[in-house]
């Protein structure tokens, strides 16, 4: 590929034959007898291309196009230029891969420019669910309970899913007093007679999906923290007028927008599968207070709708 710096845009060649078509293309340029004007282009190839030096013809699998001030055209390798050209070529090829960057990354930012619409219209989609199944914005309402002290879980349950997410655990886990048989063996393993009453723990049950409160899955932190109010930041700039360090990173967040919206949806398909009854149910199993039971229960029914 031929990336020529045009005075308002990038050209692309993608055929070397091109290149060497050009009536101004000297494939045999004596260095010493000329004296570069500017830096016009670059190339990369997988087959190399013979450098255009009379005295180094070295197969350069990248390289750039350079005129010289008596209007020829020829293609040297970086190490050439240096060696040949001197300080000029080294100032000309670090001014010429910044203007590139930077025209490269304002072509990126105007075409996400022309997605804008749709993206936005994929983020009200993805928070407002399809067909019949739940959004991110019903997954985001109902799972705070889970992770937020007086939300409508008892804070037992919200603690205990604290550790889970802590530990990665997917068991609940409740503690009994151990069976005779049971004491004795954990004396048998400690060596030594333990306290009595003895207690073990027991597995009830087991909550899957619990990733879907991780703070990389918030989906209000992706869909309207990072992608609505950063789309409206974009909106308003001129992209024309943005400074290299402003291309950049506009341009690497643009770069992540296609990332983000996949772990959205990614995020509302866990948060659906953790937030049922059935799934969550097995936490029940640590609460004790008739009050708190009666609360996850109220809670457990809002699953239901919407």
């Amino acid at each position: 590929m031929i990336t020529i710096n045009g005075e308002k845009e990038l050209v692309r060649v993608e055929d070397w034959a091109d290149i060497e078509s050009r009536p101004d293309y000297d494939r045999n340029l004596d260095p010493s007898a000329h004296e570069l004007q500017a830096i016009i282009g670059n190339y990369v190839f997988a087959d190399k291309i013979r450098c255009g030096l009379s005295n180094c013809h070295t197969p350069h699998g990248r390289g750039y196009l350079v005129a010289t001030k008596d209007g020829r055209l020829t293609n040297i390798g970086k190490d050439c230029g240096r060696i040949y050209f001197g300080v000029d070529f080294e100032t000309m090829s670090r001014q010429f891969d910044r203007d590139i960057t930077a025209k490269e990354n304002r072509e990126r930012l105007w075409s996400f420019s022309f997605r804008i619409d749709n993206v936005l219209a994929e983020i009200q989609q993805i928070r407002r669910g399809e067909n019949g199944a739940r959004g991110a914005d019903w997954v985001h309402k109902r799972s705070r309970a889970l992770v937020q002290l007086n939300q409508g879980v008892p804070e037992l349950i919200v603690r205990r899913v604290s550790e889970m997410l802590r530990t990665g655990s997917d068991a609940v886990a409740t503690q009994r007093e151990a069976t005779k048989e049971e004491a004795e063996r954990a004396d048998a393993l400690a060596g030594r007679r333990l306290p009595r009453p003895h207690y073990v723990e027991e597995i009830v049950g087991r909550v899957s999906s619990l990733e879907a409160l991780q703070p990389q899955n918030d989906l209000r932190e992706i869909l309207i923290v990072d992608l609505e109010t950063r789309i409206k930041e974009f909106s308003a700039l001129n992209v024309d007028a943005l400074t290299h360090v402003e291309l950049s990173r506009w341009t690497k967040w643009t770069g992540a927008v296609d990332l983000q919206l996949e772990r959205a949806a990614a995020a509302v398909d866990l948060g659906c599968h953790l937030l049922t009854a059935t799934n969550l149910m097995p936490f029940e199993s640590i609460l004790a207070n008739a009050q708190d039971i009666s609360i996850f229960r109220a809670y457990l029914r809002c699953l239901s709708e919407a």
